[in-house]
């Protein structure tokens, strides 16, 4: 059976309060995919961000973004007045330095009105304390030190002196516990509107990045899941060899797995984590799949991608521990950049479906792969996150690419060039297709683009209004859906 869904994160929802959320304008959403016939609504991941505001780069694995709690909500239940609420703010961009600077207080006096919680909450924190007691520590500890990088705090937290952490724990012990609430409220909230949205006949598919920021609670309580030396510094990191696109590569900066002593239990970390986030997620599709196979390792003083090597990663041995924990896991895998044929071999052992995007199937033009077709095993995209809006990418082609797409989508004078790129994503044999909110809509990069790799600043704050969401657009993704036989 063939379906169809919508890229939209949550912090690109419509909202009063300057950043998307779960509350009634994702379950307005939910409606919309409903009335579209479509079966799957694909976010970015879902943890606490930090400078530079990439959901890919996260203050944490395991923990959730408490900007996305719905404070609306937390009037209703009592937790907030209706004099607590921000001022409104509703425009096309996220202004992620006006949260930072308030929206916890706000939380704060929510979690302070906790009493008709308590007891759901205590169980809660029972319940998770595998991962939420050194996330909430980390995050005082994190503000106690002026948010810097915890390798630049005091020594006696940055190396978690048993004296000084139980110091900590005490003196800041409200403080750890507002944000393990946070983490209640956001985990209670995403609950209900997941059981909403498979009420409907929608899964969610959400998103988990390969590697975790250095600054990240992940690295420092667990340092030796990572290739570190004695001073807890990176010895490599992560990144892209130099291509097509960037002389210089990429220089992600994530530090790298140390494999050999995760191989040792079986890799509990990854099992645990890939086990939590299907606890959120219906679906669950993996970044950067092919580091899985082999990873690139830059030197951690390199300014650039230059001088990394490839190492072998873990291959199908870590995935043999994840199918063995959790059998029936939906799991989709990222499958883009540089392959070779281990990646391959690996992607066709697991059995997960891998991606393909219009916008990097043309080949050299004469000999496109978009000409040859695609198997069932596959997600079809007309862009993701990383890419330009399919308008921008459609207007910026050369005669000679933009003659090949007009031949391959029929796509006369008169047309609206993105509608006709969709409605080839739509009618490939690909089990699933999933298009960009802002492709439906027709956005260019300025109006839409929701990130451009390697660059920092003006990423992630793309966000919709309640007037993008017409009766026009509706009809129109339901008549493809219904065409090209994907209808949920």
């Amino acid at each position: 059976m063939k379906e169809a869904g919508v890229l939209l994160h949550i912090s690109s929802l419509p909202n009063k309060y300057g950043i998307g959320s779960l509350g009634k304008e994702a379950y307005d959403f939910v409606d919309f995919l409903d009335e579209t016939g479509q079966s799957i609504w694909q976010i970015l991941p879902i943890g606490p961000t930090s400078y530079g505001d990439s959901p890919y780069s996260s203050l944490s694995s395991f923990a959730f973004n408490p900007y996305f709690i719905d404070l609306e909500a937390l009037v209703k239940d009592g937790l907030l007045d209706k004099e607590d609420l921000p001022n409104e703010y509703i425009g096309r961009r996220v202004d992620y330095n006006e949260l930072f600077n308030s929206r916890f207080n706000i939380l704060f006096k929510a979690f302070n009105n906790r009493a008709p919680y308590e007891k759901e909450f205590i169980k809660f924190i029972d319940k998770e304390k595998e991962w939420l007691d050194d996330y909430a520590l980390y995050m005082v500890l994190k503000g106690y030190c002026n948010n810097k990088a915890w390798n630049e705090w005091y020594d006696d937290f940055k190396y978690k002196n048993l004296n000084s952490i139980q110091w900590a724990t005490n003196e800041f012990s409200e403080y750890i516990l507002a944000h393990k609430f946070n983490q209640f409220l956001f985990f209670k909230q995403f609950q209900k509107l997941k059981k909403y949205a498979n009420s409907k006949g929608i899964k969610i598919m959400g998103d988990m990045p390969i590697y975790c920021a250095y600054d990240s609670a992940d690295v420092w309580a667990n340092p030796e899941y990572f290739e570190l030396d004695n001073y807890l510094n990176p010895i490599n990191v992560a990144g892209c060899p130099p291509d097509q696109f960037t002389e210089d590569g990429q220089l992600w900066g994530n530090p790298l797995y140390n494999y050999d002593l995760m191989k040792k239990d079986n890799y509990s970390w990854w099992v645990r984590r890939v086990k939590h986030s299907l606890r959120m997620f219906d679906i669950l599709r993996i970044d950067h799949f092919r580091g899985f196979a082999g990873y690139y390792k830059i030197p951690f003083k390199d300014v650039n991608a230059k001088n990394g090597v490839w190492a072998k990663g873990p291959g199908y041995d870590l995935f043999k521990a994840i199918k063995k924990s959790v059998p029936n896991a939906q799991i989709v895998a990222e499958n883009l950049g540089f392959l070779t044929d281990d990646v391959f071999e690996l992607l066709d052992k697991c059995g997960y479906p891998g991606m393909h995007i219009f916008q990097f199937e043309l080949g050299d033009g004469a000999n496109a792969p978009i000409k040859k077709g695609f198997k069932e095993n596959t997600i079809m995209y007309s862009g993701t996150h990383d890419n330009q809006t399919i308008m921008s990418f459609y207007n910026e082609l050369n005669a000679d690419y933009k003659g090949l797409v007009d031949s391959i989508c029929k796509i006369k004078f008169t047309d609206r060039p993105n509608l006709k790129i969709i409605e080839y994503c739509m009618r490939q044999a690909s089990r699933y297709c999933i298009i960009p909110i802002q492709d439906y809509l027709g956005l260019s990069d300025s109006e839409g683009r929701m990130n451009t790799p390697s660059t920092l600043g003006g990423n992630w704050n793309y966000r919709c209004l309640d007037s993008d969401f017409t009766n026009g657009l509706k009809e129109y993704i339901l008549k493809i859906t219904a065409k090209y036989n994907r209808l949920k």
